[in-house]
């Protein structure tokens, strides 16, 4: 039964990396082929890893270290890329708002508790002289 659990999650894992590689292939611009081979790998491997634990009993701590280091270090590397792609200026397709354009956004209310933001105190310095 084991073996055949590991089995299913070898099938699994071929088929999300091969769907993985070929949207890294076919995808139009960069931030559509990271969302491929980010995510979709990620989980590609994961199932793999899987089936090396549950076929292999020996590779089962190397697994675990490996899928652990995989899902903590997918989606860091796959954020600065799309954050260095983005500010290079590569286009992307299909974009019809950049939200990232702005510098920053002026509230007028106060977004964590939805009440209004106190006015800011403007003090001014007198002079006791006077």
């Amino acid at each position: 039964m084991l073996e055949l659990i590991g089995a299913l999650m070898l099938l699994i894992g071929v088929f999300f990396t091969v769907i993985g590689v070929w949207g890294s292939i076919r995808l139009p611009d960069v931030f559509t082929r990271l969302h491929a081979s980010s995510k979709v790998s990620s989980v590609g491997i994961l199932g793999l890893l899987i089936a090396s634990a549950l076929l292999l009993n020996d590779t089962a701590p190397k697994a675990i270290a490996l899928g652990i280091l995989i899902l903590f270090s997918a989606p860091v590397a796959s954020q600065a890329i799309a954050r260095s792609a983005y500010r290079d200026g590569c286009a992307v397709v299909g974009l019809m708002q950049n939200d990232l354009d702005l510098q920053y956004i002026d509230f007028a209310f106060n977004y964590t508790i939805g009440e209004e933001a106190d006015e800011p105190v403007n003090e001014t310095v007198t002079s006791s002289e006077e």
